[in-house]
C-alpha cells in the first residue's frame, strides 16, 4: 500500500523558517518521508500563501515534490466530517467551561481531508505537529510528529 504523507500547515512553516523553533526537526522530517508522496489539502496551502505569497509557495512545493490535492474538496463527505468533528470539539469544549473555542473549522477540514483524500489503496496519514489534537478528533489518522 502507498503511503501519501499529507502535512498540516505548522509542519511547512517550520520548515521554511530557520529561526522556527522546530526549523531543523522538521527538515529532517521532511528529508526522511520525502520517498513518500506528499500532499497537502487547499486548507493548509491558502495558510501556508498568506505568510510566503503563492510564487514562493509554488517554489517549496515543487523543491520537495509535494502534490496538492485539491480534488477531495469537492465531495460532500469530507465537508459532513469535518462539521461532525467540529461540533463534537465544541460541544466538549462548551461542557468543560473553556473561554473561546481555540480550533477553527479549517483544523477540522486538514483533518477530513487526509481521511477521506487517499481513497481506496492509501494509508490516511497526517504529518503535524499537534499530535494531541488530530488523534482525539481524528482516530482514524495515523500521525506523523516529527
Amino acid at each position: 500500500m502507498v503511503e501519501v504523507v499529507f502535512l498540516d500547515t505548522n509542519i511547512l512553516i517550520a520548515t521554511v523558517d530557520p529561526q522556527d523553533l522546530h526549523h531543523e526537526r522538521t527538515v529532517a522530517f521532511m528529508q526522511s518521508v520525502s520517498r513518500n508522496p506528499l500532499s497537502l489539502s487547499p486548507p493548509v496551502y491558502a495558510e501556508v500563501s498568506v505568510g510566503m505569497g503563492s510564487e514562493a509557495v509554488l517554489a517549496f512545493l515543487e523543491e520537495w515534490r509535494i502534490r496538492p490535492s485539491f480534488a477531495a474538496m469537492d465531495t460532500p463527505a469530507l465537508w459532513e466530517l469535518a462539521a461532525e468533528r467540529f461540533a463534537r470539539y465544541r460541544a466538549n469544549h462548551k461542557r468543560s467551561g473553556g473561554d473561546a473555542p481555540r480550533r477553527i473549522l479549517t483544523d477540522f477540514l486538514i483533518g477530513a481531508h487526509a481521511v477521506l483524500a487517499p481513497g481506496t489503496g492509501y494509508a490516511a496519514t497526517l504529518a503535524t505537529l499537534d499530535r494531541d489534537f488530530f488523534t482525539q478528533y481524528f482516530p482514524e489518522l495515523k500521525v506523523l510528529v516529527p
